[in-house]
Formats: C-alpha cells, structure tokens, sequence
C-alpha cells in the first residue's frame, strides 16, 4: 500500500477499533497515537512530528484526517470547552468518528491491537505517557505541568 494511502488506512482502522471500543478519539489523542505507532512500533509513516502546544504534532497528519473528512469518511463531532471558573468558551475539543465502511486488510492484527491498546487510554493517561517517556516532544507543551501532576497526587 503506497505511503497516502497506507495512512488514510490506518486512520480508519484506528477509528474503527475505537467505534468497536465505545471510545472517542479527539484530535489530541489521534496525534499521540500516531506519534507512538511511528515511535514504538517502527512504522515509518513520514509524519515528522514535532514539539507542539499538546506535545508531539504533525501538520500531515492532521491533512490526512482533513481530507478524510472533506471525503465524508470520517465525521466531526465539535464540543465547547468553557472555563471553569468564567464559563467562557476557550476552545472546541474534536471528535473523530469513521462514517463510512471499513474492512480490514491481510495484516492488520497486530497494529488494530496496538489501537485498542491505545485508545482504551483516557486522554490523561495518554499524555503522561508520551509527556515522561519523549520529554522533548512536551517542551512547549501549554498542559504538561498539570498532565504530569494529575497521576502522580
């Protein structure tokens, strides 16, 4: 499967085991989980991550999952984050979910089980994982002090 190609696959299996799993995928979390997919099992993707204000982040993942969505593949769920203590709205947290069929391909096990591992995470855990293990990706991090001090109280 060419490069494009293989990503756009793997987006969808991701969301796909999600969906099994009854779990959302926000933005945040799609970022990380791609992040370690390359990390941690060696699958070279291109994505070139970089140091971001949630950790590590990719512009071409993010225009991979733009262009699933302008294809109607993936759908878009937006919710408000407010303040808590303003009740002002600070910012929109992004759902991803597949709206379109899926089938697996010959060797997909093993990276679908990689996901269910990942996206059975809360968003929190994620972070503190990714945030202790590659400190440099969580440098200009706006989250990082309080992500690591949620696990460790």
């Amino acid at each position: 499967m060419a490069g494009a190609d293989r990503v756009y696959h793997l987006i969808k299996l991701l969301l796909y085991v999600a969906k099994e799993e009854g779990v959302e995928v926000t933005a945040t979390k799609l970022q990380k989980i791609f992040f370690l997919l390359e990390k941690e099992r060696g699958v070279d993707l291109g994505l070139e991550f970089t140091p971001w204000f949630f950790g590590p982040y990719s512009s071409l993942l993010q225009d991979y999952i733009d262009k699933l969505i302008e294809k109607g593949d993936v759908s878009v769920e937006e919710q408000e984050v407010k303040d808590v203590l303003s009740g002002q709205v600070v910012g929109y947290k992004r759902v991803y979910v597949l709206s379109s069929d899926f089938n697996l391909d010959q060797g997909d096990e093993s990276i679908k089980e990689f996901f269910r591992k990942c996206v059975k995470m809360s968003r929190s855990e994620i972070l503190n994982y990714v945030y202790r293990k590659y400190p440099e990706y969580a440098k200009y991090s706006l989250i990082r002090d309080k992500i690591l001090g949620i696990l460790n109280e």
